[in-house]
């Protein structure tokens, strides 16, 4: 997207007035599922044979895209996009990493694309200009339930993916751009929307759908993650990363980041947040909080997403690039470009 101003922030809709992200760890993290294929060999990049990410082009104003584009990571191949609606914002994998969930800000929908066909199966409506999406356990036939977070109508809209209904919208704060949902030991689920507008996060009982009382965070939370124990939250709005305790739904202490959060991928133990924002992207370790040393990219970092065995950032870019980086090393590699403005990604098996 074109970034005059922060990721997230009110934006017009084509024509008339616009991620992980990611794959679905244990806990659900990030509230999309991509489970790795075992590989006989890893191509330079880190990249498992036959991984595929998904990437949302095209989605700006002045470019106003209509779908999604299937990146083959191994061989550095990018095939045919495929067509969902004005304006993707948005992505996530079903539980068995079959469908991909898009949503569109232009048509305020959330579709379904099957993985292996590249066929859209389904459609539902959504609130005013749905900017995240995240999975939750449950659903008919267990198939999940998909949490559609509405910038413009300051909601979560429930869509239980078994019978590709929606639910009654559930209130949260101003401008609701981020979700993510944490699953604790008992079982018991819990989905942390990011509210920008509102410089807090709400929490959302996921047995009953009721919002909790919003937990005051940094000015212009953007994107968030469950790890272990801990939600993760990156404020655009003052470069830090504020802790919430899923258990006691309280924010606990923040640090200080060296870019604006647009992105946060999780390694695959939970034990390291990949931020991306700016021209870089900064490991941060989640026991203490501890930032390392940024990577420099050559361009505006949008989304983040990691390889399945966890070697590789791949970060969408501004200017329509999506590029590896090398987490053992710290090293930007060779982009690849997917055109449009590329935002959300989603890496999953293909």
């Amino acid at each position: 997207m074109e970034r005059d101003r922060p990721p997230g922030g009110r934006r017009l809709r084509a024509g008339v007035n616009v991620p992980v992200h990611r794959r679905w760890l244990p806990l659900l993290a990030l509230g999309v599922l991509g489970p790795a294929l075992a590989a006989c060999t890893t191509p330079a990049g880190g990249a498992s044979e036959r991984e595929v990410a998904w990437v949302a082009t095209g989605a700006s104003v002045t470019l106003p895209g209509t779908g999604v584009t299937p990146v083959d990571l191994a061989r550095r191949h990018i095939g045919a996009e495929v067509s969902v609606g004005s304006l993707p914002s948005a992505l996530a994998s079903t539980p068995g990493g079959k469908g991909l969930l898009v949503v569109t800000q232009g048509t305020d929908s959330l579709h379904e694309i099957d993985t292996a066909t590249h066929q859209v199966l389904h459609r539902v409506g959504t609130g005013v200009e749905p900017d995240a999406v995240a999975v939750a356990p449950g659903g008919t036939g267990g198939k999940g339930v998909a949490l559609v977070a509405n910038l413009d109508s300051d909601s979560v809209t429930p869509v239980d993916l078994g019978t590709w209904r929606a639910g009654q919208p559930i209130a949260v704060g101003a401008e609701p751009v981020a979700i993510a949902v944490s699953v604790a030991a008992s079982g018991s689920a819990t989905a942390f929307v990011a509210d920008y507008g509102s410089n807090t996060v709400t929490p959302i009982d996921l047995a009953t759908l009721a919002p909790g009382a919003a937990i005051a965070v940094g000015p212009g939370p953007q994107t968030i993650a469950a790890a272990p124990g801990e939600v993760l939250v990156g404020n655009f709005g003052n470069r830090s990363l504020t802790a919430i305790n899923p258990a006691t739904l309280r924010a606990g202490g923040s640090i200080a980041l060296p870019l604006n959060p647009t992105g946060i991928a999780l390694s695959p133990s939970g034990t390291t947040a990949y931020v991306c924002g700016g021209a870089a992207m900064v490991p941060v370790a989640v026991a203490g909080l501890t930032v390392g040393a940024p990577v420099a990219l050559p361009d505006v970092a949008q989304g983040i997403a990691l390889s399945a065995d966890g070697s590789t950032a791949w970060v969408t870019q501004q200017a329509g690039t999506l590029i590896p980086v090398t987490l053992a090393t710290g090293k930007a590699g060779v982009p690849l470009h997917v055109g449009g403005h590329p935002s959300a990604i989603v890496i999953g098996a293909g």
